[in-house]
């Protein structure tokens, strides 16, 4: 679609030109913002271009095909510029701003393919573990800076300055971005408001606020990744483990209804969150699983009395600990599959039961057949003997 003589518009989503493709052109963007990106299976956002710059210049200094795909992320309207009569500026220029002109572009083409090789190395996950923390910590502070708290102390944002001021500010993409904050959609603690494309009504509907229930959950996972990935020897602190994940849910549902101390623990009788545990989910639990717990990170304290053992545990560190982990389970499967899908979110609360009955008597872990040791922790079998 054209508005004028060489002037040319791009709906959003749309690419300009691809990868490989021959360069017939320069574009001079007079509205609008380009994500420049290549593919390698998935697409990898490498930078974003906006008004007043010039796409395709690296075929002046002899470049013929696109080294990258430029896609429109808003509405663009950008200038075409013959590509035989820049040339023949540039040559009639003088000498001396031909080789200013050629040193700036070698040297922009070696910044490019450097950038290219570190987002090929970092972009193998969608949300690469180097980077999480970094993604996390971007929505709390754009949402905390730019967002305005509402009447349920919510907090409501602006999607286009979201993404706009965490990109200027943090240098991260906007897919990736959306991507995060729908990892928070799934899990209901916030919100997307869609509106109609002003423009092209038959367009689809695009964000136009996000609403976070609890933000603080992003400080949280962000100071919580920061911390355990950066210290040698905690990466097993980091991987999500579903039994330990319901164990704690639970617990933390039991502890809601007890008064906790003046050091925020709550005391609960060993006995009764096996029995309350078993009854939920079909699973037995033993004593040694809180020490599986504890090797997550959790402290639990065993206080024997007459009448049987209590289990002694902060209240709040628990709450906030299985909603971190609840928000990475989605991150580990984001990167397994790519992208964020339609499935419903892991729920810790949420189980299933054994169809064949048949658990193992330490984990309580389900199982099939008869196999010798537990599948989950590998104890013996008595169906084995």
């Amino acid at each position: 679609m054209s508005t004028g003589p060489g002037a040319r518009v791009f709906k959003k989503g749309e690419t300009l030109f691809k990868e490989g493709d021959k360069v017939q052109n320069l574009f001079l963007i007079q509205a609008g913002q380009v994500t420049i990106q290549i593919v390698r299976g998935k697409p990898i956002d490498l930078f974003t271009m906006g008004v007043n710059q010039v796409l395709c210049d690296y075929v002046l200094s002899g470049q013929n095909t696109h080294p990258y795909t430029a896609v429109a992320t808003a509405e663009v309207k950008a200038l075409e510029l013959p590509l035989e009569a820049v040339k023949q500026q540039v040559e009639q220029a003088p000498q001396v701003v031909k080789l200013m002109t050629k040193s700036s572009l070698d040297r922009l083409k070696l910044l490019q393919n450097e950038l290219k090789s570190i987002r090929l190395e970092r972009d193998s996950n969608p949300c690469p573990h180097d980077q999480l923390a970094k993604i996390f910590a971007t929505i709390y502070h754009v949402a905390r800076h730019k967002g305005e708290t509402l009447k349920d102390g919510s907090l409501e944002v602006s999607w286009p300055l979201m993404k706009q001021y965490a990109q200027r500010l943090f240098m991260e993409s906007p897919k990736r971005l959306e991507s995060a904050v729908k990892v928070f959609v799934r899990l209901g603690l916030a919100k997307f408001e869609m509106q109609a494309n002003e423009e092209d009504p038959e367009a689809p509907e695009e964000i136009a606020k996000v609403t976070f229930q609890n933000i603080d959950l992003a400080e949280w996972v962000c100071e919580h990744w920061q911390y355990y990935y950066f210290k040698g020897g905690k990466a097993e602190l980091l991987k999500t483990d579903e039994k330990v994940m319901q164990v704690v849910a639970a617990m933390v549902a039991y502890g809601a209804e007890l008064e906790p101390d003046r050091n925020g623990s709550v005391r609960i009788e060993f006995s009764t969150i096996v029995d309350r545990f078993k009854a939920e989910s079909g699973m037995t639990l033993n004593a040694d699983f809180f020490g599986v717990i504890e090797g997550k990170g959790l402290m639990v304290k065993r206080i024997p009395t007459e009448k049987g053992v209590l289990i002694q545990f902060e209240y709040k560190e628990f709450a906030r600990w299985s909603q971190i982990w609840t928000v990475l389970k989605e991150v580990e499967r984001w990167n397994e599959k790519g992208f964020i899908d339609d499935e419903p979110a892991f729920d810790p609360r949420r189980f299933q039961k054994a169809a064949t009955g048949q658990q193992c008597p330490s984990c309580g872990h389900g199982y099939e057949g008869a196999p010798k040791f537990c599948a989950e922790c590998g104890h013996k079998l008595a169906t084995a003997a």
